[in-house]
């Protein structure tokens, strides 16, 4: 369980918060990506005061950088990757928005659009955030998920589509698709509304998969189904997942954490990269400290970075906790505060985070001290 010191007077503020939060949020049907932006800019306001802060951060604290971001316009921003050259990458919906008539009651997409004819991976200069590379026009009907392997291979989760592609390097067509076009299903060779992908060095890799089916499968490296884990469920166990939306491995650790979006927490288990047999075993479940939402975490040597909440429901927040004993060690935004954290990506070597939000539609860098993610505090 994650934990951390308030003052008292944080404490009182975050408990009524928290009290009001309990009465409106809802525990039902998991919600789609969008939020109505109307509730908590009290309540932000108040977190943002030098009193609540003070003690907080550590070594490693996260400071955003203003201004940064490419000059276009962006449409809904759901996905944020680092390739091997440290340059973030975006997926985005273009002028596709995801609400409540996008999809029926057996969660096949309504209408008849075809894919989008814009490019939706967009590559950032990581100094700049100019785009210096667009690409994915004629191949997507609602872009969810985008990682970017140490090969350089671009991992791309369609949710209207219900498959998962894999680029290769600097290449537009795809070389492996996984999943039917369109058609939502739950065996061995179906997706329902995929949201994230994670890979091993191997070339084995993970999908979290997703709205529907609250799993997690792991597949060999030319697409062959290996294992699964979890189960549709608010029971508390590790298994009962509710929206599985982002994946982070950690190969130092043999550790792979879900965020379990709708049960509001993360979830660590034995990733099976060094001992294939242990796959699944339970490592630690991590709560937001706010009890919100958890939409995505990144892993880089111990070290795990996670983003929760929203202006709907909770402070929206970025969480930095070690990921050896499960203690929250840092907890981070912008100043003007996130409105909804989408996922988070961390570069090759723990100096940048970039948070992708949905509803305002832009992608923030963040710089951290030169030891890393967290470190001083951490070590």
């Amino acid at each position: 369980m994650l934990f951390f010191a308030m003052n008292p007077w944080l404490r009182a503020v975050v408990a009524v918060g928290g009290g009001l939060l309990a009465c409106v949020s809802s525990q039902g049907a998991p919600a789609p990506d969008y939020l109505d932006d109307n509730f908590l800019y009290e309540m932000r306001s108040l977190l943002d005061t030098p009193e609540a802060w003070r003690g907080v951060s550590g070594g490693g604290h996260p400071r955003a950088v203003e201004g940064w971001g490419p000059e276009l316009q962006l449409g809904q921003v759901s996905g944020v990757s680092v390739d091997p050259q440290g340059r973030p990458v975006l997926f985005h919906r273009g002028t596709r928005v995801w609400d409540h008539r996008t999809f029926n009651v057996t969660h096949h997409y309504q209408g008849e659009d075809g894919p989008l004819g814009e490019d939706v991976v967009l590559v950032l200069d990581p100094e700049s955030g100019a785009v210096v590379r667009s690409w994915g026009a004629g191949h997507f009907l609602l872009p969810h998920g985008l990682t970017v392997d140490q090969r350089g291979n671009t991992w791309l989760t369609d949710v209207g589509l219900h498959q998962v592609f894999k680029f290769p390097p600097g290449g537009e067509e795809p070389e492996l698709i996984l999943g039917e076009p369109r058609v939502p299903g739950s065996d061995n060779t179906h997706f329902c509304k995929p949201t994230s992908v994670a890979v091993a060095s191997s070339g084995d890799f993970f999908v979290a998969d997703g709205y529907c089916n609250a799993r997690v499968l792991r597949f060999a490296p030319d697409g062959v189904l290996k294992d699964k884990f979890g189960h549709p469920g608010r029971d508390g166990s590790p298994s009962s997942l509710y929206v599985p939306h982002g994946l982070a491995l950690d190969e130092s650790l043999d550790s792979l954490c879900v965020a379990d979006r709708e049960n509001r927490r993360v979830v660590c288990m034995r990733a099976g990269v060094q001992e294939p047999d242990v796959f699944g075993e339970h490592l630690r479940t991590l709560q937001d400290p706010y009890h919100g939402r958890v939409f995505d975490v990144a892993a880089f040597k111990g070290a795990l970075v996670s983003v929760g909440g929203s202006e709907g429901e909770s402070a929206a927040m970025g969480f930095t906790t070690d990921l050896r004993d499960g203690q929250l060690k840092d907890m981070w935004r912008p100043s003007r505060g996130f409105h909804n954290p989408h996922a988070v990506a961390l570069s090759g070597d723990g100096t940048a985070i970039y948070v992708a939000e949905i509803g305002p539609n832009r992608v923030w860098k963040f710089v951290v001290d030169s030891n890393g993610v967290g470190t001083r505090a951490m070590y």
